[in-house]
C-alpha cells in the first residue's frame, strides 16, 4: 500500500466516528451550505433520477428469479439448473462493483452511472432473445456488470447532495427505489408472461433503462462532492451551491489537506479503517446471502412447495413491497434513535421470521403475502439500513471505492447463499427448512453490524444525521 499517499490523509480526530466531509465545514464550505440550506430543485431532481435508476436495478435484479419457475418449464430444465443463471448475474455485479468505486472515485459518478445503465439495458434487450441456458448465463452475468456499478454510484452521489440532518431518510428513500422495482416485477409477472411469455419481461427490463438514459444525460449532475475534493473545480462547485441555495455563490474555499491524492484502496485497508472494513463487509455479506437467496429462490421454494406458480410470484413481490416499506420506517428510526441499534434489532427480527416460516405455509395466499411483507420489512429493510450506516465511515477520497467493495465482497455472501441453496433444492431438501436456515447469517449480520463501535470513534459533523448510536 502506498503510505505516502496515507500519509497525506489525516487520521479521524478525536470525538469522531470517521472521516470530516471536508474542512471547509468548519468554515462555511460547500458543506455547510448543502446541510443548511433547504432542498432545492437540484437536489430533488439527484434523488428522483437516483430513485428511477436503483427502481429499474432492482427490477433487473430480480427478473430472473421471478422468471425461472416459467424458463424452467419451457425449457424443461431440471431442479437448480438455473443456479448458473443466478449465480453469474450476482459474480458481475461484484466484479463490477470493485471496478466502479475506483473509477467513479477517478473520474467521477455521473458518468459511470450513464454507462452502468446503457449496459442493463443492452444486456436485457439481448436476453429477450436468447436461446439456450449457456446464452442465459453469459448475458446474466453481463446484466450483472452493469447493475453493479449503478448502485454504489447512485448511493455516493445521493449521500453527497443529500443534507445531514435528513441523510439517513434520503437513502433510505431512494433504497425504496430497487426493493419498489422488484416488487413491480412480482405484480407484472404474471400479467405479462401468460398474454406474452416470459421474453417480454426482459424486454420491459430493457426499454425502462434506455428511455431514462436521456433524461439521466440531461439533468443528472456530477456530485458536488467529487468535483470540490478531487477536481477542486471551485467555479463547478459554485455553481452547483447556486442552484442550491436559490442564489449566488461565491466559489467556496475547498478543503486544504490533499486528501483527494491518496490511494483509495489504501486509505480502507490502513489500520486506522481496516477493523470497520472487516465488520461492514462480514455484516454486509451476511445480510445480502439473506436477501439474494430469497429474491432468487423465494418464488422457486413455494412453487416446490404446491403453492400456484401465481401466488409465489405474488409473494415474491411482496417481499419486494415489504422492503420498500420497512427502508422508510427504519430511515425514520435511524434519523431518531441511531443506525446500528435500529439495524442490530431488524436483524434479529429477520432471524425470528425465518423460523416463522413454517407455520404459515398452509395457511392460505393472504398468509403467505403477509409473511412475505415482514419479510421484506425486516431482511431487506435492514439490509437498506445498513447501506447508509455505512455511508459514515469513509472519507470523499474513498467513499465510492470503499461503499462499492463493501458490496462487492458482500455479494460473496449472496453467492454462497444462492449455491447452498440451488444444492439444497437438488438433494431434496425441505425448501422450508433452507429458509428456516437463514436464521443463521441475520444472527451473524447482527453480531457484526452491533460489534461496529469497536475502535470507532463518536460521529463526525458531516455524519451527525447517521448516529451510530
Amino acid at each position: 500500500m502506498p503510505n505516502r499517499a496515507l500519509a497525506r490523509l489525516p487520521a479521524p480526530a478525536a470525538g469522531t466516528e470517521g472521516p470530516m466531509d471536508t474542512q471547509a465545514v468548519k468554515g462555511g464550505g460547500y458543506r455547510t451550505l448543502v446541510d443548511d440550506s433547504p432542498l432545492s430543485g437540484l437536489q430533488w431532481a439527484v434523488f428522483v433520477l437516483c430513485f428511477l435508476i436503483m427502481f429499474l436495478d432492482g427490477l433487473d435484479t430480480v427478473l430472473i428469479g421471478f422468471l425461472a419457475p416459467y424458463i424452467g418449464a419451457e425449457w424443461q430444465l431440471p431442479k437448480g439448473a438455473l443456479t448458473p443463471a443466478f449465480t453469474a448475474g450476482v459474480v458481475g455485479l461484484m466484479i463490477a462493483g470493485c471496478a466502479a468505486g475506483i473509477l467513479a472515485d477517478r473520474i467521477g459518478r455521473r458518468p459511470l452511472l450513464l454507462a452502468a445503465v446503457a449496459v442493463f439495458g443492452l444486456a436485457n434487450l439481448a436476453t429477450a432473445w436468447c436461446g439456450s441456458l449457456e446464452a442465459l448465463v453469459a448475458l446474466r452475468f453481463v446484466t450483472g456488470l452493469g447493475l453493479g456499478a449503478a448502485m454504489p454510484c447512485a448511493v455516493t452521489l445521493v449521500s453527497e447532495y443529500a443534507p445531514a440532518r435528513r441523510r439517513a431518510l434520503v437513502i433510505t428513500s431512494m433504497y425504496c427505489g430497487y426493493t419498489l422495482g422488484g416488487a413491480a416485477v412480482g405484480w407484472l409477472t404474471p400479467i405479462v408472461t401468460q398474454q406474452h411469455g416470459w421474453r417480454a419481461m426482459f424486454v420491459v427490463g430493457a426499454v425502462l433503462p434506455l428511455a431514462l438514459l436521456p433524461w439521466l444525460f440531461w439533468r443528472l449532475p456530477e456530485s458536488i462532492g467529487f468535483l470540490a475534493e478531487r477536481r477542486r473545480d471551485r467555479g463547478a462547485v459554485a455553481a452547483l451551491l447556486s442552484r442550491i441555495a436559490g442564489r449566488q455563490v461565491e466559489p467556496p474555499a475547498l478543503p486544504d489537506r490533499p486528501a483527494v491524492e491518496a490511494n483509495p484502496l489504501a486509505i480502507f485497508l490502513s489500520p486506522a479503517y481496516r477493523l470497520r472494513t472487516g465488520l461492514l463487509w462480514l455484516a454486509n455479506g451476511a445480510g445480502l446471502l439473506m436477501t439474494f437467496t430469497l429474491i432468487n429462490w423465494l418464488p422457486s421454494f413455494l412453487t416446490f412447495k404446491g403453492v400456484p406458480a401465481a401466488t409465489a410470484s405474488l409473494s415474491g413481490a411482496s417481499l419486494q413491497a415489504g422492503g420498500a416499506a420497512g427502508a422508510l420506517l427504519i430511515g425514520w428510526l435511524m434519523d431518531r434513535f441511531g443506525s446500528r441499534k435500529v439495524v442490530v434489532g431488524t436483524y434479529l427480527g429477520a432471524a425470528i421470521a425465518a423460523l416463522l416460516w413454517i407455520a404459515v405455509l398452509d395457511r392460505g395466499s393472504a398468509v403467505l403475502l403477509l409473511m412475505g411483507f415482514a419479510a421484506g420489512v425486516l431482511v431487506m429493510g435492514g439490509q437498506t439500513g445498513f447501506q447508509v450506516l455505512a455511508t459514515s465511515v469513509y472519507p470523499v477520497a474513498a467513499r465510492a471505492t470503499g461503499l462499492s467493495w463493501m458490496q462487492s465482497v458482500g455479494r460473496l455472501g449472496g453467492i454462497l447463499g444462492i449455491q447452498l441453496a440451488g444444492m439444497g433444492v437438488a438433494s431434496d431438501v425441505d425448501p422450508v427448512t433452507l429458509l428456516q436456515a437463514l436464521a443463521l447469517p441475520a444472527l451473524v449480520a447482527a453480531i457484526a453490524a452491533g460489534s461496529l463501535h469497536v475502535g470507532f470513534r463518536p460521529a463526525p459533523p458531516e455524519a451527525a444525521a447517521v448516529k451510530g448510536g
